[in-house]
């Protein structure tokens, strides 16, 4: 008899010392690629502007809102709240907080490549090589 198993529907990282867990059903897939699409785009934005050029006041509110973008998508992706514990237990640093967006980022995407890659394989056959003399 042959038997078929589902993958787990999720991933689990372990983040300070606990565990999380990023969710893969169709629904928050599309999720994360909005919220990461999203987030490159205004990471950009940032990026681009002249900070010698802004006033204190300026300042104050561009960090806040480079902060607010790593705080929605770490609690899209590890849950509501999970930003406020993490960035406490990061030393209240939102350099700490970059880094580890970019490796939720990076979990995200393998898990897509991986999934793509299976689906690959099951449909692509592979070519067969002719010897050559």
């Amino acid at each position: 008899m042959r038997k078929f198993e589902f993958k787990k529907p999720f991933e689990e990282v372990e983040i300070a010392g606990k565990v999380y867990r990023i969710e893969f059903s169709d629904d928050k897939i599309r999720e994360y690629q909005e919220g990461l699409h999203s987030l490159g785009t205004d990471v950009q934005e940032l990026l681009n502007v002249d900070e010698t050029k802004l006033t204190k006041e300026e300042r104050k509110k561009y960090f806040e809102k480079g902060k607010q973008l790593i705080c929605n998508v770490i609690d899209m992706l590890l849950g509501e709240g999970s930003f406020e514990e993490l960035y406490e237990k990061s030393g209240r640093s939102i350099v700490n907080m970059y880094d580890l967006v970019w490796f939720l980022a990076e979990v995200v995407n393998e898990r897509n490549a991986q999934n793509r890659e299976e689906k690959r394989q099951q449909y692509v056959k592979p070519k067969r090589r002719v010897n050559q003399k």
